[in-house]
Parts: structure tokens; sequence; C-alpha cells
């Protein structure tokens, strides 16, 4: 694992940010909250994907965002996603990212972490292909069929989910196979697995492979599976101002990357990604930076509830709780 920190030049004057807004008043900042991030460093543990988090390391956006409120930036990585989760509970570093489900499970399972920006895309980097070898044209054609997935309850068990319930179909009627994030390419291709629910590369190799079938993607469903940026509740309480700057440089990454879509293409390449794969990537949209408002922390919410109806939560918990709003400036 790499440390990666960068130091770029502070602007001429403190931009003056909002303080921390929470949804709940479980996720308020103290009220002994320092006036500014000044010598405050905010901790990323970031992944090997194309979210923003990531690809902020090398333009130097979040860095110039915690100098104008006297912090700074460390990144840490890139870590996969249990290790990265860990690094923060463990109190070494202090913000990753995840998908929307996993958050969901988060949030059911205590009050540790707080999200504080959405990462929302259409969900055409997500979705289900069949091999060419399987004959599988239509999702009904999955009965009886191995599709692999990333593992109960995540993303590709999701959407295969609510593929099959929109489509009025029984999911039990389908083999799952719990497939490693570095295994899904091998198995698609060597027909270990009839199809994959998967997403961002793992799904953009699927398509790319010759006669392999597309069947859904989750810009075709009622899915609310994006990518969510969370930080530890003690560092979003503690630190206001900086998860303010920090949000504030992932919004200016993303207008980067609307302006220039390579930004996240080229992540890919330096991820290993063939041209193949890499071209498929270039034709999916690319992603907004939007806070965790009324309406966005409402769809979170309805996610929850698919997740009590698919049977991979008991209750679903209260979504308000666990989200700040940095929005409002």
């Amino acid at each position: 694992m790499t440390i990666l920190r960068r130091t770029t030049s502070a602007a001429a004057a403190l931009l003056a940010v909002a303080a921390l807004a929470a949804c709940s008043s479980s996720a308020e900042p103290a009220a002994d909250a320092p006036a500014s991030a000044e010598d405050v460093t905010f901790r990323a543990a970031y992944l090997p994907t194309a979210n923003f988090l990531t690809t902020a390391k090398d333009s130097g956006l979040i860095d110039e965002s915690l100098e104008a409120v006297g912090g700074t930036v460390e990144f840490l990585g890139p870590m996969d996603p249990f290790t990265a989760y860990d690094t923060v509970t463990a109190g070494e570093a202090d913000a990753s990212s995840t998908g929307t489900g996993y958050f969901v499970n988060l949030a059911a399972q205590g009050d540790q972490w707080v999200a504080f920006a959405l990462e929302k895309y259409s969900g055409a980097s997500q979705g289900i292909v069949a091999t060419e070898q399987s004959g599988v044209t239509e999702l009904e054609d999955l009965y009886g069929k191995k599709v692999g997935i990333d593992g109960p309850g995540a993303t590709g068990d999701y959407l295969l989910n609510l593929a099959f319930a929109e489509a009025g179909l029984d999911v039990e009627q389908v083999e799952k196979v719990t497939l490693d994030t570095t295994s899904f390419a091998t198995a698609f291709a060597s027909g270990q697995v009839d199809a994959i629910a998967s997403y961002d590369q793992n799904l953009a190799a699927a398509i790319a492979t010759p006669g392999s079938e597309v069947l859904v993607t989750g810009a075709e469903l009622p899915s609310y599976n994006w990518s969510i940026h969370i930080a530890s509740r003690s560092f979003a309480e503690e630190h206001p101002e900086a998860l303010q700057a920090a949000y504030d440089g992932l919004v200016a990454e993303a207008a980067r990357a609307e302006a220039d879509p390579t930004v996240i293409t080229r992540a890919y390449t330096e991820f290993g990604a063939t041209d193949e794969v890499v071209e498929v990537i270039s034709t999916f949209d690319v992603p907004t930076i939007e806070p965790l408002d009324a309406e966005n922390t409402g769809a979170l919410q309805q996610l929850a509830e698919q997740y009590v109806e698919f049977g991979f939560l008991d209750a679903a918990p209260d979504v308000s709780a666990a989200v700040v709003d940095l929005g409002a400036q």
C-alpha cells in the first residue's frame, strides 16, 4: 500500500464554507467544533476504481479546497473496500467510498458512519450480461443457470433481485455464484458462470467479450444503487469545515470530469483495464456529485426498503440519521 500526500499552494483568501448541516440531530457537529479546519488533515482511503475521491488524488482539487480553510489532505491507497473501511474504523483514515447498498447496510449496523456526498449516475455502468456459450438471450433463460455476483446483498445481487422482481420472475430459480472482484473476467470467459451481474470494469469486460448478451442495465430499472462517499461520524462532528471542503473538492472534480471524461478512462487504464474495456467504459455517463438533501436521502430510504424486500435486511434503518447535507452554501 502506498501513501500519497499532495501539497498545493493555498488560495489567497479563506473560503467561506458552510457548517455541517445534518438531516438528523444525531449527525450534528459537536458544540465545541473548531471555527476552521486549520491543522486538520483529511485522510482519504481511496479505492482502485475511478470514483471522484480516487481521481481527485491527482487533480489537487480536494487539496486546494482543504488548504483554503487551513487544512490538508492525505490519500491512502489504493485499498480494496473492506481494507479501506477497516482503516477508517481503526482511526487510521477519516473517509472512503462505497456503494449505496453497502452504505445502507452500514447504517443498519450502527452509527459510526456519515454519508456526505452522493456520486450519482444513470445506472448504465451496472447490469447483467450473459456469455455466448450459455445461449441466454433474456432474463427468464437464466432459470437453472449460474450467475456470478460480488456477494450476497452486494451490487450484483441487488441488480439480479431487482431485475427479476421487475420482470415478475423468481430469482430463486437462479444459482448465484459469489466471485472475487478479480475473478469475474476469468469466470465469464471460461464459462464457469453463464452470466454475471456486476458493474464498472467487470461489467465492461463482459460487454467487450465477443458474443456476449446484455440482458438489462441499471438504467432500465428503478435502481438506487450509486456510489457514495462516507466519513467516520467522529470526523464529521469534530471537523465540519474540513468535511465541507472535501465535499466542495469533489464537486470541482466532477466538473473537471464533465469537461474532460478522459479523467475517468485514464484512471481505468492506470488500473490495468484493456483498450477494449476502456472503450466500453467510455460509453458510460459521467457521474455527478450531489448533496444528501431530502430528495437523495429519500431515494436511499427507498433503497433500504428494497433491501428489506429482497431479504438483505430485517428492517430498514433511518437513513436520514446517517447523512449530512453539505449542498447549501
